[in-house]
């Protein structure tokens, strides 16, 4: 091949390393994907049975890389990126981005996960029982 355009891509990437403005996107999130499903499967009925605020804080590589909220108490249901847009939420969820695609894709139990340290839950721990029902229903990923 040409080695002199060899030669004038390194000084196109050493250029774009000094730049401030090259920095690396954060890799995407796979959970995203998990919540697209959850928000389709959100209903009033669902909202009715659970009576509940859900905020997942997702983490990549041991940072809080995301924040989630699964509003199931007010309305018709809703999920959005961040946390609550009004009042605590009822139990908050922490758990690597990985670890809750796996435990939605049924391939984590939930109370292995808990129990090791995977999944750690603050607030009604008793709120959080209620999610297998929404993660059954979305286990189609």
């Amino acid at each position: 091949g040409n080695i002199m355009l060899a030669q004038k891509l390194q000084g196109i990437f050493s250029a774009a390393a000094k730049t401030p403005a090259a920095k690396p996107s954060a890799p995407a999130l796979k959970s995203a994907a998990v919540f697209e499903q959850i928000k389709a499967g959100v209903s009033a009925a669902l909202v009715k049975k659970t009576k509940a605020v859900f905020q997942f804080n997702i983490t990549q590589g041991g940072k809080k890389a995301a924040t989630w909220t699964v509003d199931l108490k007010n309305g018709d249901g809703a999920v959005h990126e961040g946390p609550p847009k009004s009042g605590k939420p009822g139990c908050t969820l922490t758990i690597a981005d990985d670890d809750l695609v796996a435990l939605t894709a049924g391939k984590l139990d939930a109370m292995k996960a808990f129990m090791s340290g995977k999944l750690k839950v603050s607030g009604n721990i008793m709120l959080a029982q209620k999610l297998s029902s929404l993660f059954s229903a979305n286990a189609k990923l």
